[in-house]
């Protein structure tokens, strides 16, 4: 019974933890920099305008989305052509993969 009551909020705790990032980086919003100063730190590191995040979503939308890995071409070839060699083949091997994950 003791270790229970132990246990429970040890557990609370723990997962509080690992669901709270590691650290978190405060950035002051309202940052003053004058003109020159700005202009030299973008031409000593140069640095670029930065995209509104509108146009970023609406690239993503448009030219794909990330999907963990990046096929060689090679790795496309050979699916295709099992595909249309043995589609049986290929989509069991598909069903396959899919359960280990």
């Amino acid at each position: 019974m003791q270790s229970k009551k132990v246990l429970i909020p040890v557990a609370l705790l723990l997962l509080i933890q690992l669901s709270v990032p590691v650290c978190y980086t405060f950035a002051q919003e309202n940052l003053i920099i004058d003109q020159e100063t700005k202009e030299r730190i973008v031409e000593q590191y140069g640095l670029e305008e930065p995209q509104s995040p509108i146009i970023e979503q609406q690239q993503n939308i448009l030219l794909g989305g990330d999907f963990g890995f990046t096929p060689s071409v090679d790795a496309v070839v050979v699916e295709l052509t099992i595909l249309i060699r043995y589609p049986l083949i290929f989509i069991s091997q598909q069903l396959v993969h899919s359960l280990k994950s």
